[in-house]
């Protein structure tokens, strides 16, 4: 029996990412477990669960068969379920086992960046040239812990465009973060901080984590550009081999926000959301 060896807890797995979570929600956490492996869900007051935001998996040395057996225990939960994994890894390898078990709802593609040198050499043209062209107007970004005005900064940026509850990030979900040892990379140009964004990064596995630009005046062309870089050549430093870039605000292949991460990313996966009833 070959054996799997998930990676260890990444960003999604660390015990503050969790607490500020289910914090956020107001959601309890639960792990499922089924031999050696483990996944962590969120338990709403109505009985529904749900995967942490962000890009999960399931952790432990496991057998295709454990995997097989905790996708099984998932879909025949009774209790109303959303399950969005990582789409790389044992999160891939558990939503393969998922798949004709649990309905998918969603399918979209993710952007990812391998940690392989330095990231600018494989960002697209477009990009490199966004981030020369922020360069030459004076834009600077510097990596550092997150800032307590980070979420005035974000919610602000959420209200502008018109993001859902679950976008509306409390500070004291901030401050787990950087408890948990999340960073930050903030771009300033003349008029002050111009885009800002925070990264997590656990052992192997990094992500983009939320970011947000100032509506006016509207910053220099190739800021957030520039805070990418700099927050995946961080996440490099830190030990991480991967960075979820994210996908897109819909699942069309042309969607904006995907577009503008995959100019970044040295691939794209598809992931599926897998939901039962209403969560």
């Amino acid at each position: 029996m070959t054996l799997l060896e998930c990676r260890g807890n990444g960003p999604f797995e660390e015990a503050g990412y969790i607490e500020a979570s289910a914090t956020h929600e107001g959601s309890v956490p639960v792990v499922v477990d089924v031999g050696p492996a483990r996944l962590t869900l969120l338990r709403a007051n109505d009985g529904s669960m749900h995967t942490v935001y962000g890009y999960p998996h399931p952790v432990g040395q496991v057998s295709e068969r454990d995997l097989i057996e905790l996708a099984e225990v998932l879909a025949l939960s009774p209790r109303p379920l959303r399950v969005a994994l990582s789409p790389e890894g044992c999160g891939a390898l558990l939503a393969q086992c998922l798949r004709h078990r649990v309905p998918v709802v969603d399918e979209r593609l993710i952007g990812i960046a391998d940690l392989d040198g330095d990231p600018l050499d494989t960002f697209q043209p477009k990009a490199r040239a966004m981030v020369r062209r922020a360069l030459r107007h004076g834009v600077s970004a510097q990596v550092g812990p997150v800032t307590p005005d980070f979420g005035v900064f974000y919610r602000r940026a959420m209200r502008v465009v018109r993001a859902g509850p679950l976008y509306h990030f409390g500070d004291p979900y901030f401050a787990v973060l950087a408890r948990a040892g999340a960073f930050q990379v903030t771009a300033r140009d003349a008029h002050g901080v111009s885009a800002a964004a925070i990264f997590l990064a656990r052992g192997a596995d990094a992500s983009y984590h939320l970011s947000a630009s100032r509506a006016e005046p509207r910053p220099e062309a190739g800021s957030v550009n520039l805070v990418v870089l700099e927050g995946l050549r961080e996440c490099a430093r830190r030990g991480a081999v991967i960075c979820m870039l994210g996908g897109g605000t819909t699942a069309a292949p042309d969607d904006t926000l995907l577009r503008f991460k995959a100019s970044m990313a040295t691939r794209t996966l598809r992931r599926p959301t897998f939901q039962r009833g209403a969560v």
